[in-house]
C-alpha cells in the first residue's frame, strides 16, 4: 500500500514537476501567514502545569489583590566629567527626578502602582521637594532606622522605584508595559552623573523574549550555512547542494505556520526549533539524492531513477519518522508545558520533513535535469 503510494508520488512528481512545486509554493504562502500569528511566551507561570495549586493560587491573588510582577527601576551614579554632576544620590535633582518619572510611570496602562523613596522624602518636607542636599539628609537622618536602610544603600549611590503591574502572562500587555516605562525612562531629563537601567521579572522577560527572537534567527542561519558547507563538500555541485536544503526549509516554514494556528507558542524550549529541524530533516534529502544519483550513475532513464529514489528511501523515511514522531510525542505527556510544546513541535517538524522532501524533492530533480542543466549546456557552447 505505502509503496504504491510512494510510487504514484514519483510519478505524479516525474510528469507535473512545475505543478508539485505550485502546490507546495501556495501551502508554504499559507503557512507563512500562519506563522505571523506565534506568539512569544516567557511567563514562568506558564511553563509550569496550570493546574498545580502553586500557580492557581498565584492567579488569584494577582486578581483579588493585584499585580504581582514588578519593574524595579535602578538610579544609580556613573562617572562623569561636568561640574555639575550628581555626587550623592541623596541630591535634590534626583528626588525630583524621581518624583516625576514616578507620575509619568502611573499613565502608564498596565501599571497598578508605583512607590519610591522620594515619596517618603517630600510627604516628610510638607509635600515638596527639598531645596538642597542638606535637608534631605537632615530628614533621612530623622526616619526611623528600619525606614532609612530601604532608601538608599549604604554608600548613596543608588535608589530603586518598584513598579508593579497587573501583565500576567499576556506577552503583548509584557512588551506594551516596557516599552512605555523605556519610553518614559528615555524621554525623562536624567540629571548629569545618573544613570537609569530597569531590571526585575518583567525586564527579564523582555529581554528573554529579545534574546529568544536573536537566537532562533541566528542558530538558523548558522545551522543552514553549515548545512550548505558539509553539502557541497560531499557533492560538489551547486544545484546537489542546495536542492536537499529546500524542502526542510519549507517543512520549516510550515512548522512555523502549524504552531501559529494551533497556538503553540515560542518558549524557551521551542526557540531553536528551526536549526533543530534543519538538522534532522536534512538526513531525509541526502538519502533521497544519493539514491537518485545512484541510479543515474547506472543509466537508468530519468523517471526510472526517481522511481526507485522515492520507494526504497521513502519507505525508510517513513519508519524513521515514524520512529521519531513517537519519540517526540513522548514528551507530550510531561508535566511541563515548554517540554510539551517542544514534542509538539518537533514531532510536526520531522513528519513535514518526511512529506516535503517525498514530493517536492522529486520534482526538483526533474526540473534540474529536463529544464536547467539543458539551458546551462547551451550557454556554455
Amino acid at each position: 500500500m505505502i509503496e504504491k503510494i510512494l510510487r504514484e508520488i514519483a510519478i505524479f512528481s516525474e510528469k507535473r514537476p512545475f505543478l508539485v512545486v505550485f502546490i507546495i509554493l501556495i501551502i508554504t504562502v499559507f503557512a507563512s501567514m500562519g506563522a505571523t500569528n506565534i506568539k512569544s511566551q516567557t511567563a514562568f507561570e506558564k511553563m509550569l502545569p496550570q493546574d498545580d495549586p502553586i500557580i492557581k493560587t498565584l492567579y488569584e491573588v494577582r486578581d483579588n489583590f493585584g499585580g504581582t510582577d514588578i519593574i524595579t527601576i535602578c538610579i544609580k551614579l556613573k562617572p562623569s566629567d561636568s561640574p555639575d554632576k550628581v555626587n550623592d544620590i541623596r541630591d535634590p535633582k534626583v528626588i525630583k527626578y524621581i518624583k516625576t518619572l514616578e507620575s509619568d510611570l502611573r499613565g502608564i496602562d498596565g501599571i497598578t502602582n508605583v512607590n519610591s523613596p522620594a515619596s517618603i522624602l517630600i510627604e516628610a518636607n510638607n509635600g515638596v521637594v527639598p531645596n538642597d542636599i542638606d535637608t534631605v539628609k537632615e530628614i533621612y537622618n530623622s526616619l526611623p532606622e528600619e525606614r532609612r536602610g530601604k532608601i538608599f544603600n549604604q554608600d548613596y549611590s543608588m535608589v530603586v522605584v518598584n513598579a508593579y503591574t497587573d501583565v500576567g502572562g499576556d506577552q503583548k500587555k509584557l512588551l506594551r508595559v516596557m516599552d512605555g516605562v523605556y519610553e518614559r525612562i528615555e524621554d525623562s531629563p536624567t540629571p548629569i552623573g545618573v544613570e537609569v537601567i530597569c531590571t526585575g521579572t518583567l525586564s527579564m522577560r523582555k529581554l528573554t523574549n529579545t534574546l529568544m527572537k536573536e537566537s532562533q534567527a541566528f542558530t538558523s542561519l548558522v545551522g543552514g550555512i553549515g548545512i550548505l558547507i558539509v553539502l557541497f563538500i560531499y557533492f560538489r555541485k551547486p544545484f546537489s547542494t542546495v536542492m536537499p536544503l529546500i524542502p526542510v526549509i519549507v517543512a520549516v516554514i510550515w512548522t512555523g505556520g502549524a504552531m501559529g494556528i494551533l497556538g503553540i507558542p515560542v518558549d524557551m524550549a521551542t526557540a531553536g526549533m528551526g536549526s533543530l529541524l534543519l538538522g534532522m530533516g536534512i538526513d531525509y534529502g541526502i538519502h533521497l539524492m544519493h539514491r537518485y544519483e545512484e541510479e543515474r550513475n547506472k543509466k537508468n532513464t530519468l523517471a526510472k531513477s526517481i522511481e526507485t529514489a522515492v520507494v526504497s528511501t521513502g519507505m525508510a523515511v517513513i519508519v524513521t519518522t515514524a520512529t521519531t514522531i513517537v519519540g517526540f510525542l513522548a514528551l507530550t505527556i510531561a508535566p511541563l508545558p515548554m517540554m510539551a510544546n517542544l514534542g509538539k513541535v518537533c514531532g510536526l517538524g520531522i513528519f513535514f520533513c518526511m512529506v516535503s522532501v517525498i514530493t517536492l524533492l522529486p520534482a526538483l530533480l526533474v526540473i534540474e535535469e529536463k529544464y536547467i542543466l539543458p539551458i546551462i549546456k547551451k550557454e556554455k557552447r
